[in-house]
């Protein structure tokens, strides 16, 4: 809007013609038409007596003008005021913008990369079973005949393991009872899930989200 619509807007909400709003203003009504056509424009001292007959606001009449009459207006010292007000809390929301969207960059790409560390995939596990537990001073083939012995089926206890790793075709793992001899049964493959994998999600919507951050702190005015 301009400077003089804006004026003339006011005296019209104020049911004022030309000659009772200039005489309140203390000027003449030729030179209030000239104002309100754009012809001129207010000096300091035009401008305050404009503001206290017509109780303009300031504020309000710099959030409504077009930049190219702000500019034109700048030499008021009421006007420039709130333009150096303005102007700097749109720089300082601009860096919010920018901060914000750093900080979104830099976590997403933090996700993305712990994503990366245990990407998951096909896995080879071993199985590895055992009869029971060997008490202390007997022979690591003492549950070879269990079909002979009833009182060794009672102590059986067959458990079987799957571990990631190979580790040979036995190996002997102490318990509180003695000891038990895992032995080698058979290999299969599986599907490893990635342990950080859901971090992959969040970290591209927080990459997205600042790159976002940072096109708004562009397209501000």
């Amino acid at each position: 809007m301009k400077f003089g619509e804006y004026l003339k807007n006011r005296r019209t909400e104020l049911g004022w013609t030309q000659p009772d709003a200039a005489a309140k203003a203390s000027i003449e009504q030729s030179y209030l038409s000239k104002l309100e056509t754009g012809k001129s424009f207010p000096s300091e001292d035009v401008y305050q007596r404009l503001v206290e007959a017509f109780a303009l606001d300031t504020e309000a009449m710099v959030g409504a003008l077009y930049p190219a009459e702000l500019d034109r207006l700048r030499e008021i010292e009421a006007v420039r005021k709130h333009l150096l007000q303005r102007e700097h809390d749109t720089r300082s929301i601009t860096r919010r913008w920018l901060y914000a969207g750093l900080g979104a960059l830099i976590l997403g790409g933090g996700l993305v990369g712990l994503a990366q560390i245990d990407r998951g995939g096909a896995a080879t596990h071993y199985t590895y079973q055992s009869e029971g537990v060997i008490r202390p001073g007997e022979s690591a083939d003492v549950f070879d005949d269990l079909d002979e012995n009833p009182q060794l089926r009672a102590r059986a206890d067959e458990q079987q393991i799957f571990i990631p790793e190979m580790r040979g075709p036995a190996f002997t793992e102490t318990v509180p009872e003695g000891r038990r001899e895992w032995h080698l049964v058979g290999a299969n493959a599986v599907l490893v899930p990635a342990k950080f994998g859901w971090a992959l999600i969040p970290g591209f919507a927080l990459i997205i989200g600042g790159l976002g951050c940072f096109f708004i702190s562009w397209r501000r005015p």
